[in-house]
């Protein structure tokens, strides 16, 4: 397969089967990223995209791929599918031939074929879905938001150093507060893996402000939450529907009133700009944290727009070499001999230095 060149921007395939709403969306979103200048190849059943993009009037690239991962399909039957469009779009990553990939598929599977193919980073037991949540200064960033239902407290501790090095990479905050989400800001809360990880962050060379609750996250108190993947996901689905019934709730009562109407108009600014900072589309995806590569897993009511702003996020991640500069950063040189030693442990990496 030849893929079409668009200048030094960075080739993303897309998984055109992946979401509850493929292939149709994910075909209009690749082609609206490509208007704004992004290089995608599309990943499916060539007979079926050809039809989708006429229609649609664009040109792009297919890999045509003949099988497709269902949305409640079992790990095991996803990973004996050869020739199905995630593994072939990860496959694209695996040789080179795209520097990302993005998938509104199964999110079990895209955790499952991102490890096999792709392979995990060096001292990394778990890869973790991270993803930004709103809060009043900006966002916080959230790992693990649902890759990992169970953990040990090494884990949090492994997602704590990932969420540290991601969000002073992509972010440019020289030191990241840290939190462990949990049922009580005390360090005695929690179940036994928080409380053990409680401690054991403490004693790490991490900006580790302690436990929050959940209402505190929204509060700007942290940079980075940690948390297993099962309260993550929970903690995600929860904030977007509270957001969507709040926006809808205000919605339906300036409706019932003439007055409201008419004073709601000034303020129609204000409510994009609040429905922008909660709507995951804006978003787009999150990442898969602690593989050798880019993969973005983003929701499976996806549509065009989430799917564009995944795209846009894949090449932003490749372009910026984010993923390969966490894998640097925790055998940074410069880093002080005990602080080295110290993420080492936690990672079960080899210190550079004694």
């Amino acid at each position: 397969m030849a893929l079409k060149t668009n200048g030094a921007r960075p080739t993303i395939a897309v998984d055109a089967m992946g979401g509850d709403n493929a292939p149709d969306q994910v075909v209009r979103g690749a082609l609206q990223a490509v208007e704004g200048g992004a290089r995608v190849v599309l990943v499916g059943p060539e007979e079926l995209l050809q039809p989708r993009l006429k229609d649609l009037g664009g040109d792009l690239t297919i890999l045509d791929a003949r099988e497709v991962v269902g949305m409640d399909e079992p790990v095991g039957q996803a990973m004996r599918r050869s020739d199905s469009s995630l593994r072939r779009a990860l496959d694209l990553v695996a040789t080179g031939e795209a520097a990302g990939a993005v998938s509104a598929g199964n999110s079990a599977a895209i955790m499952a074929l991102s490890v096999t193919i792709l392979g995990r980073q060096a001292g990394v037991d778990r890869p973790a879905f991270g993803g930004t949540l709103p809060n009043r200064h900006g966002g916080v960033f959230v790992l693990d938001i649902g890759a990992n239902s169970t953990v040990k407290p090494n884990n949090l501790l492994q997602f704590a150093v990932m969420g540290d090095v991601f969000v002073r990479t992509s972010r440019g905050i020289e030191s990241p507060r840290i939190a462990l989400l949990s049922n009580g800001t005390e360090d005695s809360k929690g179940t036994k893996e928080i409380k053990e990880a409680n401690e054991a962050l403490h004693r790490l060379d991490l900006n580790f402000i302690g436990n929050v609750e959940g209402n505190q996250i929204f509060e700007g108190l942290a940079d980075v939450v940690v948390c297993d993947g099962f309260s993550g996901n929970v903690l995600l689905k929860a904030s977007e529907g509270v957001a969507a019934e709040i926006l809808g709730l205000l919605k339906r009562e300036i409706e019932k009133d003439l007055l409201a109407r008419v004073a709601s108009t000034a303020l129609i600014p204000t409510f994009q700009r609040i429905k922008r900072q909660v709507d995951f589309e804006e978003y787009g995806g999150v990442p898969v944290l602690g593989i050798n590569g880019v993969m973005i897993n983003c929701h499976g009511r996806s549509k065009a727009k989430a799917v564009t702003n995944a795209i846009l996020l894949a090449e932003r991640l490749a372009k910026e070499h984010l993923l390969e500069r966490i894998g640097e950063s925790l055998h940074e040189e410069a880093l002080e001999a005990g602080r080295r030693r110290r993420l080492a442990r936690a990672l079960h990496l080899r210190p550079s230095h004694p």
